[in-house]
């Protein structure tokens, strides 16, 4: 019992801080392209933190195999590097028991796995979709962005020298309506605001209206007060919307092949991590990881290929899945010869 649990112990934090680490790297990367995103005025930026802290578990879904992975060839390697691997198979530590230990962490992992993937993820999905359908105006006015042109529905473009909060300075606005020529104008003003969070319509100080007149000659009106009335055009009904389906084919298929994944990358990491002491604990991390990488971008790129149909993207995965598993049986046979 006691090995085992030094074992575990090993295997977990490894496993733990691999996974914080990873996390980070994911987080940093997406963390630009919505801060990218946000500097454009396609998203709000107040609600860039929600959709990272709510895109976790999804992250989490790849992170968890690869630090299990990376786990299991760091505590191996470090046992072996210090002879300690040695003195425990002497106590009875055999390798029927590694492996044992091994599948039961592997089990432990796909039910967390298939508990982001069913539970949490389809939920913050909703969240996040929610969050990026701008349906007030006074959110597209905070994601404007100064200086530049932004269309906040099919006739009507917009362009404010400065921003403020839902306050605008130096406003242009060109309203141009499909259906009907007359209802063209150009409006300039000092000033511009949204008072309610879901009000649909724009306060203007101090401009000029552009248009044109019965005998099509540009008038202009000028005005110190004017409230325009702006109808947001809404990309999905998130509210109508019914929760997606998480047990679809496609989605079923990529959650079974992590979990397959997960516990073929044992059989993978046991032999690559069979170092000499003189070797070092860390000289087998980079080809485990190459394999390991190799592996899941093949998953990936089975899965995301959309011209195969839901047979055919199985067939594959399980063609992928077979293939390393041999790979794995040959990386076996190779250690027991050398013995």
């Amino acid at each position: 019992m006691i090995l085992n649990r030094y074992f575990l112990k090993s295997i977990f934090s490894y496993t733990a801080s691999v996974s914080v680490i990873f996390l980070l790297i994911i987080v940093s990367s997406r963390s630009i392209q919505y801060l990218d995103q946000a500097a454009r005025g396609e998203i709000n930026p107040e609600v860039v933190f929600w959709i990272i802290l709510f895109r976790l578990p999804e992250f989490g879904q790849i992170i968890l195999p690869l630090s299990f992975f990376i786990g299991i060839v760091l505590t191996l390697g470090k046992l072996r590097s210090e002879s300690e691997f040695i003195v425990m198979e002497q106590n009875g530590f055999s390798f029927k028991r590694l492996h044992s230990l091994l599948i039961a962490c592997s089990i432990l992992i796909c039910v967390v796995i298939f508990s982001l993937s069913f539970w949490l993820t389809p939920k913050f999905d909703l969240q996040i979709k929610d969050m990026l359908q701008q349906k007030t105006l006074k959110e597209k006015i905070i994601a404007l962005t100064p200086g530049e042109f932004h269309r906040i529905n099919e006739s009507i473009l917009l362009y404010s020298k400065e921003s403020s909060n839902a306050n605008l300075t130096k406003v242009f606005i060109k309203n141009k309506s499909k259906d009907n020529q007359a209802t063209e104008f150009f409006l300039f003003a000092q000033n511009a605001y949204v008072e309610g969070a879901k009000e649909e319509s724009m306060h203007l100080n101090n401009g000029s209206v552009f248009f044109l007149d019965d005998t099509e000659k540009f008038s202009t009106l000028s005005f110190e007060e004017m409230k325009l009335k702006v109808e947001i055009e809404s990309s999905n009904n998130i509210k109508n919307e019914e929760e997606p389906n998480s047990l679809d084919s496609s989605n079923t298929s990529w959650l079974l092949s992590l979990c397959a994944m997960t516990i073929i990358s044992i059989f993978l990491a046991v032999p690559l991590s069979n170092a000499s002491p003189r070797e070092g604990r860390y000289k087998r991390v980079l080809p485990a990881l190459l394999v390991f990488s190799l592996y899941l971008g093949l998953l990936i790129a089975s899965r995301g290929v959309s011209e195969l149909s839901a047979v055919n993207q199985i067939n594959s995965m399980v063609l992928i899945h077979l293939f390393f598993l041999i790979i794995a049986c040959y990386l076996y046979l190779r250690i027991n010869q050398r013995a």
